[in-house]
């Protein structure tokens, strides 16, 4: 046997912050090609130099795939944030010039660039790309002004920046100016919104902790009372009558039921935190199922309910946790004996894969409506189930996902309403550390 570590899991914020600056890229990149598709439409009438803004573009796509490649490559989502606005301003700064300068309202590009680092970068960030989108567009109307760069004819307009300073000084004060004051008012709600963010992370955190000091507080002494029942049974049985017999019998299955939503919010919290050690040893899943079978025979007989193995690989062996993976078995037989009507049936079955086995638990119950069939594995989710209500703590589910996909497989349901479901969950074939 050989325990294995889940990975720590990657930090929220820096998570949140590289999905922000993916988006930003996704968003650019379909700027640049909108762009393009200016060029193309509107070349002949407005008499813009295709090939100096297709270079434009093309610069905007290589800055885009250049971010891309740098957040795959788990480079530091700030600096690569950095880099990427710098270098959409400089592009701006091309596209502003190969189609009319200020002749266009394409500087207002600019405020889209500070818009995007307000939230990437907060509002000191932004207030810097604002200064720098000023300076790259002051350069720009400065090189213009002394000939360095020809003016763009556009609408069959000429004009001579020459002979007009002023107006160009009083362009680039307005453009300057709206980049200044979209980045504090951007930055401003940037800085609300991730507050807000943080408070709820905190009030998130603040929950989960009172959740599992309590369930923790409650296993110590449920464990206690389970003793003192297996110890009553063992030594009163002889001497109860049936009701009392019952009576016992019910309180020890109500007993261990709650001691088991207890370990899946213990188990489920561990998993989260990227603290549970999987125990790997080879297990066999046919014999697991078979174990599992065995354990819910008294309440199928009770539901008049067939359980039969329909196919079982003779040498379906995985290394996996065995533990969490007869959990997940159990939680999945259960909750197809739960929704299956009297005289039902139950099929499982194992078969082997390329890398691994998949194994599937299924029943002719009332189904799962579609819509349902995402939200029933997150955490305390509730599908109301047509026909009939379930209830319980909605962590059922979830743990079989997590468990699951804590080996590296993954787990599904198939199902049409009024014809049944079927869960099924792959666990990759792995190796046994001590074997490699």
């Amino acid at each position: 046997m050989a325990e294995q570590s889940q990975s720590k899991p990657p930090d929220p914020q820096n998570a949140d912050e590289a999905r922000d600056l993916r988006n930003t890229l996704l968003f650019g990149g379909l700027g640049v090609l909108s762009f393009g598709v200016m060029i193309l439409a509107s070349g002949p009438v407005l008499q813009i130099p295709p090939l100096e803004t297709s270079l434009a573009a093309l610069s905007g796509a290589a800055v885009t795939l250049g971010g891309l490649l740098a957040l795959q490559l788990n480079w530091p989502v700030r600096r690569v944030a950095w880099g990427v606005l710098v270098a959409y301003a400089a592009v701006v700064s091309l596209a502003v010039h190969y189609t009319g300068g200020p002749l266009t309202p394409m500087p207002a590009l600019y405020l889209l660039v500070v818009v995007a680092s307000s939230f990437l970068l907060d509002r000191p960030g932004a207030t810097v790309i604002a200064a720098i989108s000023a300076l790259c567009y002051a350069i720009m109307l400065f090189l213009e002004y002394s000939g360095c760069l020809s003016m763009v004819p556009i609408w069959r307009l000429t004009f001579d920046p020459q002979g007009r300073g002023q107006l160009l000084i009083v362009n680039w004060l307005v453009v300057s100016i709206a980049a200044v004051l979209t980045a504090q008012l951007a930055g401003r709600l940037a800085e609300r919104l991730k507050g807000t963010n943080v408070r709820l992370r905190e009030s998130e955190r603040l929950r989960e902790n009172l959740t599992q000091m309590i369930v923790h507080d409650m296993r110590n002494p449920l464990v206690a009372l389970m003793g003192w029942l297996d110890l009553f049974q063992s030594n009163k049985m002889t001497e109860a009558d049936g009701v009392q017999v019952l009576l016992l019998e019910n309180a020890r299955r109500s007993g261990q039921v709650l001691l088991d939503m207890v370990s899946e919010l213990l188990d489920i919290s561990k998993m989260e935190a990227g603290r549970l050690n999987l125990k790997l040893e080879a297990v066999d899943l046919c014999e697991l199922i078979a174990e599992n079978i065995d354990s819910v025979r008294a309440v199928t007989e009770i539901e008049e309910l067939e359980v039969r193995v329909e196919y079982c690989e003779d040498r379906a062996i995985v290394a996996c946790d065995r533990h969490l993976i007869s959990r997940v078995l159990s939680n999945l037989l259960s909750n197809a004996i739960k929704h299956t009507p009297l005289g039902g049936t139950i099929t499982l079955a194992a078969r082997r894969q390329r890398d691994g086995v998949q194994v599937s638990v299924t029943d002719n119950g009332i189904g799962i409506p579609l819509e349902y069939q995402q939200r029933i594995f997150e955490k305390f989710a509730q599908a109301q189930l047509l026909g009939r209500e379930r209830r319980g703590t909605g962590l059922g589910l979830t743990f079989c996902k997590m468990a699951v996909e804590a080996h590296g497989g993954r787990i599904w349901v198939e199902s049409q309403v009024g014809e049944g479901s079927t869960f099924l969950f792959t666990v990759p074939a792995g190796q046994l550390p001590g074997n490699r």
